[in-house]
């Protein structure tokens, strides 16, 4: 092998080893970005302390926002959104991220799919309860607010990174339209009241 050959094929290692790592490294990140959030739990845990938000949230949009996806349910709104009111959309994957909770990390699973995870229930918004709940309990934690972050709770009061996820996803049919236009979920205040419907 002559020395530019040997150089070459040096440099060429050395990228590869390189290139490697980086993906070992952004892998490794991503597998514990999902063993950080733990496992979803459900909405009955919410319910002990929660009640009153509990029984409100189940006469909501995002408790039946699965019944949506069935067959010539909101017709009109599905032609807006170029969508055919006679199709079944259950069965669609792309769908999902915005119609059920925890999809292949602990909740929903079209392998079973389990009715207690159609709809958006409250992880979804705070975030798989796992490893927080414990913690959430304490109401005299210090640091509270810093620990239950660390664990994986999130307070959705920011409307475009929380509700966003859904409202603005690449898949909506809806992602277009004035975000203001049936409510504006993009103020801070719309989602720290959400939680109690008005009768």
């Amino acid at each position: 092998m002559t020395g530019r050959m040997k150089t070459n094929f040096t440099r060429e290692t050395a990228v590869i080893a390189t290139l490697s790592a980086a993906v070992l490294f952004f892998g490794a990140l991503h597998g514990k970005s999902y063993a950080l959030a733990g496992k979803f739990i459900g909405n009955e845990v919410c319910i002990e302390c929660h009640k009153e938000i509990y029984d409100s949230w189940k006469e909501s949009k995002h408790a039946k926002v699965f019944e949506l996806l069935k067959p010539n349910v909101r017709p009109k709104e599905k032609k807006e959104a170029g969508l055919k009111p006679e199709t079944d959309y259950r069965d669609d994957k792309s769908c999902m991220n915005c119609h059920v909770t925890g999809i292949d990390q602990g909740g929903f699973s079209f392998d079973k799919p389990d009715d207690k995870w159609k709809g958006i229930g409250c992880e979804e918004c705070h975030g798989a309860a796992e490893k927080w709940l414990k913690l959430h309990e304490q109401k005299d934690l210090k640091n509270r607010k810093r620990k239950l972050k660390h664990s994986g709770m999130v307070e959705p009061f920011n409307g475009k990174t929380v509700c966003g996820r859904c409202h603005y996803h690449r898949d909506t049919p809806y992602k277009y339209r004035d975000p203001g236009r049936d409510r504006d979920w993009t103020d801070p205040k719309m989602a720290e009241t959400y939680h109690i419907l008005k009768k």
